[in-house]
């Protein structure tokens, strides 16, 4: 079970104090648009690869959220077309329109997301770099090498004695810290990537 009370959360103010002292604009340059993940080196993704030890994969993907529903107002539209062809055989096309924000769809977010009164990331003016034809920096295309790094996949429900993670209850980073460090702690060692 959780041990994070309501008074163990910090407020706007603390958290906003917290990201303005800590962020990372301008570590790479200006014009920097990876972020964090210049420090997924070359180096480090071969140590990584090294360390793999079965090869097991474990997917963070849900199906496409085709119903509505309350975590899904908005669903995916997915529709599939089969074409004959001579002699015998035969094609399907997709059609999928997702909005892709929201509870429902797993996703990774550019650097372009979210922003503050001081800006997005690093200090750009979202009124410049956006539009309604996609974001001029900062955009999701700049992580098109993927993310390839060891992580280590922390199990919150079990820690929980849930079988999953609400939205009614997010996690929170006190049950971050003491996941993998607790006595008792109950980390998969097979969910070690």
């Amino acid at each position: 079970m959780s041990d994070t009370t309501a008074d163990d959360r910090l407020k706007a103010e603390d958290i906003n104090a917290y990201l303005a002292k800590h962020r990372n604009w301008g570590r790479w340059g200006h014009d920097d648009q990876l972020g964090a993940l210049n420090l997924i080196t070359a180096e480090k993704r071969r140590s990584s690869a090294a360390a793999v030890r079965t090869g097991r994969t474990v997917s963070l993907s849900r199906p496409l959220p085709t119903g509505p529903g309350p975590d899904n107002p908005h669903p995916a539209r997915h529709f599939m077309q089969r074409f004959p062809r001579d002699p015998g055989g035969g094609v399907a096309v997709d059609f999928i329109g997702v909005n892709c924000h929201g509870l429902a769809l797993t996703h990774v977010d550019a650097l372009c997301h979210v922003w503050s009164e001081s800006g997005m990331w690093n200090g750009r003016d979202p009124d410049e770099e956006i539009s309604f034809d996609g974001a001029a920096f900062g955009g999701i295309e700049a992580w098109r090498d993927g993310i390839v790094t060891r992580g280590v996949l922390l199990d919150v429900p079990r820690y929980r004695g849930q079988p999953f993670v609400t939205f009614e209850e997010p996690v929170h980073g006190a049950e971050l810290e003491a996941i993998p460090g607790g006595t008792g702690s109950p980390v998969n060692p097979l969910a070690i990537l």
